[in-house]
């Protein structure tokens, strides 16, 4: 009786130390499980904070129509001569300018003429793929929480902005390809007085009140997101 009784005994220490072993590796899996929750959160959150310093850095120098180190080695302007002889005629094309003044236009158009409208494209190209970036971070940080975090991060006001600057820069794209049109139909003979040429002024002075309006709304959003 008594050898059955110290079986049970055993048995059921045994019984208990499994339990209690269970428990404990539960409880360590759980700990080590949290801590890396925590650190992968805290990762998240830091990759967040330093994209969205890149972000600002970027939408301040495309504010300004300026460049990063990226894009300016990406897209060279015209010599400096070329600039000043490019920006003397366009700035007088409007008072008439001789044939041989036309046919200079012309060439410098093709070597200076887009220069600030590829800037500002491969600038906004960098802003949405950032945006990108950073609406995956985000994304990341709200799984790993199980709750949205995106309205914590503006992240609808970035993306929001990166469409903005997007419609800006096709804007640009768009005055500058009107910009040849008026070159080359002056040089084929018309006067600056034409119809032809006073219809495509007309289309420019539209683009222009667009991107008045655009780029008010895109300030006002860009104040709300960086801090000058």
């Amino acid at each position: 009786m008594n050898a059955k009784h110290t079986e049970q005994k055993g048995n059921l220490k045994t019984a208990v130390l499994v339990v209690v072993l269970i428990l404990l590796v539960y409880l360590l899996a759980s700990f080590f499980a949290d801590q890396r929750f925590e650190a992968l959160e805290s990762d998240t959150r830091l990759l967040i904070s330093e994209q969205n310093t890149i972000l600002a850095t970027i939408a301040e120098t495309t504010a300004r129509n300026g460049a990063d180190l990226v894009t300016e080695s990406i897209v060279k302007d015209c010599s400096l001569n070329e600039r000043s002889s490019f920006d003397t005629l366009l700035g007088n094309l409007n008072n008439g300018l001789s044939q041989s003044q036309l046919v200079e236009l012309e060439r410098l158009f093709g070597r200076c003429g887009s220069f600030y409208s590829e800037r500002k494209s491969v600038m906004v190209s960098r802003l949405v793929r950032e945006t990108e970036i950073y609406t995956t971070y985000v994304d990341q940080l709200s799984a790993i929480l199980d709750e949205d975090v995106s309205e914590d991060y503006k992240l609808s006001s970035w993306q929001q902005l990166s469409v903005q600057e997007q419609r800006i820069s096709e804007l640009f794209a768009e005055l500058v390809v009107k910009q040849d049109r008026i070159i080359n139909t002056l040089l084929s003979g018309s006067s600056p007085q034409s119809e032809e040429i006073q219809t495509i002024l007309q289309e420019v002075n539209e683009v222009q009140q667009t991107l008045i309006v655009s780029n008010t709304q895109v300030a006002t959003l860009r104040s709300e997101l960086v801090s000058f």
